[in-house]
């Protein structure tokens, strides 16, 4: 939860103003206000030009400002009454009631005379009514706001200034993010540290603990989520009241969770070109801090905010420089597109894949990498940043979004032992082709299926499980399966594999599918028909079930199929040539559009 917004500090306070000889002066009423902050001056008369069409007056457009009001209309009973409230419900910062020369105001029995009525509304409202000594005139009085707060923003100016220049010269040394979070730390005596956009912690310092790290953090995505929120919206208010682009953003306070407990933070958004990369946090160790520090600290991870940005854009353009070189080494890889082995022998080496050791592929299907549409772009690319950040060991995982999937070549382990290479293989896939469902399952939602391909042995290996691991996925979703499936699972589909591409095994199954695909007619599919009888294991009842359809039709159309295809389907072996057929046809057109895909360009 944000606390408010905390910029540098361009005013001063009313009593810091009283402080002043020419004010010292009498606190009517609103003692209450006398932290309210002043940033100019204004006379009554400017005041109510300013309000006369009512309509159109902003209830906060006196915000910031002390007017300047002769004693006179203050001592007008319900007057008085009316104006003071009116001023403080516009926003007003103080109110400076001068009298007229040799009329100063007197005091009896703890209230000015002539004031009370104004000195009521003013301790109602919170608003101060400071009656001062006639030299206070406006023109005196508004040189005096006007010195102080031009002198109390020179200072924050010149401590920005200082900021930014100690923490340029960070950067322009090229020294980074932990280096910048350190000298932070060092200027506000605060624990800093530098968050991603997922709320990962990219740099972190803190000298109040110079032999220790912080604690671990929890809820920090939340505290990123809200920052930026909050600066989306300063942006949309900037442009719509047409005051600038509103593209920068203040530091504000917000909430954070610890493992110790929870704490308050000056949290600055790491915004670039309205683009958001993280943000900056400082935290505060005592709450409410003194104001001057709690500026100091505003100023710090402001300035901070702005040069980290420059060092994530710099980082963000190196990582997707060096996201789009691995993606290709894997999409070359997956199609064996390599020139020669000595390319094949160079990019391997930089992406540490050993050629002699063994890989499967595993391919993740979902609707949501399906669609196209930005948030779910978002979501695709969050859920392969997950991925490629859950890894827990050092077998070499190569990820990509090829497509409307997420592929991942995994190198397998090394058996113990000759005998228990297929089943310790075996094992392995599945056990990471679950931990990838459970990673992605949390971003792309229950409909995620990931199917993968049996091992094999260098980069003709991993082409050749990226092949399986494709009609894996294909199959899954045409004749259903597990949500985690290899293609070792489709023991069928594995046996025919080499009859399905060959010409006797296609001719077959166009010999037995066609007569019942041709007798289809407007009577209804009878390949469906009879698939169905073959499913339900020759239950006449149990098949007529599954397809909603009356006994007595079921009956008919099997007596139709059996016509056409000149075999009484009731008989096993007619249900066996048929139910192989099927599957001959289906892995066929499965191969089929894989090899027109997985086929090099011409």
């Amino acid at each position: 939860m944000a606390h408010g917004v905390f910029g540098a500090e361009d005013g001063v306070s009313v009593q810091t103003l009283l402080a002043e000889p020419l004010l010292h002066g009498t606190v009517v009423g609103g003692e209450s206000g006398l932290g309210n902050t002043v940033v100019w001056c204004l006379p009554l008369s400017e005041v109510d030009a300013a309000a006369a069409p009512a309509a159109g007056r902003l209830p906060d457009d006196l915000a910031g400002i002390a007017v300047h009001v002769g004693a006179g209309r203050l001592a007008v009973g319900e007057g008085a009454h009316a104006l003071v409230t009116d001023l403080a419900k516009r926003g007003a910062a103080a109110v400076i009631a001068w009298p007229a020369r040799g009329r100063e105001a007197t005091r009896e029995g703890g209230r000015t005379v002539g004031l009370e009525t104004a000195a009521r509304a003013a301790d109602a409202a919170s608003l101060p009514v400071v009656a001062v000594s006639c030299e206070a005139d406006f023109r005196r009085t508004s040189q005096l706001v006007a010195t102080k707060v031009l002198a109390q923003t020179t200072h924050v100016l010149e401590y920005g200034a200082r900021v930014h220049r100690i923490l340029g010269e960070v950067f322009a040394h090229g020294s980074g993010l932990s280096a910048m979070a350190r000298t932070m730390s060092q200027l506000s005596r605060t624990p800093v540290m530098v968050l991603g956009l997922t709320g990962e912690i990219l740099a972190q310092a803190d000298v109040t603990r110079p032999r220790g790290g912080l604690p671990d953090q929890q809820g920090l995505g939340r505290v990123v989520t809200e920052a930026l929120a909050a600066h989306q919206h300063e942006r949309a208010e900037g442009a719509a009241s047409g005051y600038g682009s509103g593209t920068h953003s203040h530091a504000r306070t917000m909430d954070v969770e610890l493992a110790e407990g929870p704490m308050r933070a000056v949290v600055a958004p790491v915004t670039v070109a309205g683009d958001a990369y993280g943000a900056v946090l400082l935290l505060e160790r005592v709450w409410p801090p003194e104001r001057h520090d709690l500026a100091q600290h505003t100023v710090i991870a402001e300035h901070g905010a702005t040069l980290a940005g420059s060092e994530l854009l710099r980082q963000h353009s190196v990582h997707e420089a060096e996201e789009r070189a691995r993606d290709d080494f894997v999409d070359t890889l997956l199609h064996g597109r390599f020139t020669d082995q000595h390319e094949l022998a160079a990019r391997a080496r930089h992406y540490r894949f050993d050629p002699q050791a063994r890989f499967a592929v595993f391919v993740a299907t979902s609707a949501g990498l399906r669609s196209g549409r930005t948030p779910d772009n978002h979501r695709a690319n969050d859920a392969l940043r997950s991925l490629r950040m859950a890894r827990s060991d050092d077998l070499l995982t190569l990820t990509a979004l090829i497509g409307p999937m997420i592929v991942v070549v995994r190198q397998l382990p090394t058996p113990s032992s000759e005998q228990g290479t297929t089943l310790a293989e075996r094992e392995s896939r599945t056990s990471f082709g679950k931990h990838i469902r459970r990673t992605l399952r949390d971003r792309l939602g229950d409909d995620v299926r990931v199917a993968h391909g049996r091992g094999g042995k260098g980069a003709s290996g991993v082409a050749e499980s990226y092949r399986e691991a494709r009609s894996a996925a294909t199959l899954t979703q045409q004749v259903g399966g597990s949500k985690v499936c290899g293609y070792d699972d489709l023991r069928v589909f594995a046996a025919i594999q080499e009859v399905a591409s060959s010409a006797p095994g296609r001719s077959f199954a166009a010999e037995v599918l066609e007569p019942l695909r041709r007798a289809d007619g407007q009577t209804g599919n009878l390949e469906e028909i009879v698939l169905a009888y073959i499913a339900e294991s020759g239950n006449l009842n149990a098949a007529a079930r599954r397809l909603h359809l009356h006994r007595n039709t079921m009956l008919y159309k099997l007596e139709r199929a059996s016509r056409a295809l000149q075999m009484d389907v009731r008989i096993s072996e007619t249900q066996f040539m048929v139910w192989l057929a099927h599957h001959i046809d289906t892995l066929g057109s499965v191969e089929a559009a894989l090899d027109n895909e997985l086929s090099p360009p011409t």
